[in-house]
């Protein structure tokens, strides 16, 4: 079975870091880049604690929100393709369904706005949560209209775009409904063709009913676990709103397409542009710490993070010196990235690698 990552020729060593599921976590996985290019990985706990399968490397965990930098990228390559712009209205590119105000106008907001949180689209309140992969089956259009209880409410411009940041999973809804007009392809196979098969990524995909059922099968997806410890019943939700929270992958996967973004960066992609990559680690201007797809953090470095009731991540990039780590979990901590230990895993990361580094 041919692993992911297999074309990339990422090589390195295993990471030793003691009690760094920190009591919150069934199973674990982190990976972690050096400048140098050099692999480090850190796996612990189980994959499913009930069969007592452990994690390894290639275990597939949740990767919930960090969904959002790949739907960035895909929408980023439509832009470079020039099937879009990204500065048009959002409703240029639609046609079975409009994004509208409160009043029921059409909404001028912009692909950009939308991809950075500030198109002023309110998420339903306790939304995109806790939907069964035995419950009837959930439609984009069923979520953007709120006809259900995982999300309840239609998805419009609430606020004036541009005004106020409001984090939006359906927001990114509207973005998949684009991408597929725009393509005339599912949303799972753009991801695909645009990002994951040029990278040779064999265990990263979004979770489309297909999709899951293939990879059940045939690979270690990580059994999700709430906030007492107990497994999310049928293993893990369905998750129909893909483009915001259904990807699935490793840590090591995530790190050769944060790899790849950084050679953007830098200019020395075939993916995707130079122009491209620094346009979305740009700062919204009212908003410096949200991008496109992705947040600020400390000079020259984004991050993606991701939680739901199956798991909580996180992904940092430093896109000047190329240092990358990713950290995957396969339970609801109930609480943020800070207060769960998932950012100072990362922090230790970094420095016991930058320690290793020194010694040598």
């Amino acid at each position: 079975m041919e692993k992911d990552g297999d074309k990339a020729m990422l090589k390195g060593e295993r990471l030793s870091l003691h009690e760094s599921t920190m009591g919150r976590f069934q199973g674990i996985s982190c990976a972690y880049l050096n400048p140098s290019d050099k692999l480090i990985t850190l796996y612990e706990g189980f994959a499913d604690k009930e069969s007592r399968i452990p994690v390894d490397e290639n275990t597939i965990f949740p990767a919930c929100s960090i969904s959002k930098f790949i739907t960035a990228l895909c929408v980023m390559k439509a832009d470079e393709k020039k099937m879009i712009d990204i500065d048009a209205p959002v409703n240029n590119y639609l046609s079975k369904w409009k994004l509208c105000t409160a009043s029921g106008n059409e909404s001028d907001a912009s692909i950009r706005m939308v991809l950075c949180h500030v198109a002023g689209i309110v998420d339903g309140e306790d939304a995109f949560y806790g939907l069964r992969r035995t419950d009837p089956a959930i439609g984009l259009m069923d979520i953007l209209e709120g006809r259900t209880s995982y999300n309840n409410r239609p998805a419009r411009v609430e606020k004036a775009p541009g005004t106020e940041f409001e984090y939006s999973d359906a927001g990114y809804c509207v973005l998949q409904l684009l991408l597929e007009e725009t393509t005339g392809k599912l949303f799972e196979d753009i991801a695909k063709e645009y990002i994951f098969d040029p990278l040779g990524l064999k265990q990263t995909f979004f979770a489309s009913q297909e999709n899951v059922a293939f990879y059940e099968k045939n690979y270690v997806m990580a059994t999700g676990y709430d906030e007492n410890g107990l497994p999310i019943p049928q293993k893990y939700p369905q998750i129909p709103d893909l483009a915001a929270s259904g990807l699935w992958s490793t840590p090591k996967a995530l790190l050769i397409i944060a790899r790849e973004f950084v050679n953007a960066c830098n200019g020395n992609s075939s993916l995707l542009k130079n122009k491209t990559a620094h346009e979305m680690v740009k700062p919204v201007e009212r908003f410096p710490w949200t991008g496109i797809g992705l947040f600020m953090g400390g000079e020259n470095e984004v991050i993606s993070r991701g939680w739901g009731e199956n798991g909580q991540s996180i992904l940092k990039i430093n896109y000047r010196t190329g240092e990358i780590a990713a950290v995957m979990t396969n339970q609801n901590p109930g609480v943020d990235q800070t207060e769960s230990g998932l950012e100072g895993l990362v922090n230790n990361i970094f420095l016991q690698s930058e320690g290793n580094e020194k010694e040598r």
